[in-house]
């Protein structure tokens, strides 16, 4: 099983360096029809997606969630940090690790 990450041109090079495929999404249009093509290709195992792109692609994100898909959806902050509390993806690395990045 593959994994792709799905967010804006900084988290996409982010998670390339762990050697994970990315796509670059822009728009809400962008981010429905990647959703949708990564759901429709059986080879991916987990998703990972900005929030600002589950915004965007919400309802086809929890129709992945809701059925019998094997397809594993995570969301992370992006470089503004988590849309909530602000906290960056490096605050949550470094409190689940307890190592700075």
């Amino acid at each position: 099983m593959k994994t792709v990450v799905l967010g804006d041109k900084y988290t996409v090079l982010l998670f390339s360096f762990a050697g994970l495929e990315g796509r670059i999404v822009e728009n809400e249009a962008q981010a429905i029809e990647q959703v949708k093509d990564i759901r429709r290709n059986k080879e991916y195992g987990l998703m990972i997606v900005t929030e600002r792109i589950a915004q965007w692609a919400n309802t086809w994100i929890n129709k992945t969630r809701f059925s019998k898909s094997n397809l594993l959806i995570v969301e992370v902050p992006d470089r503004s940090g988590h849309i909530e509390t602000g906290k960056s993806l490096s605050d949550f690395i470094r409190e689940a690790v307890g190592i700075r990045i």
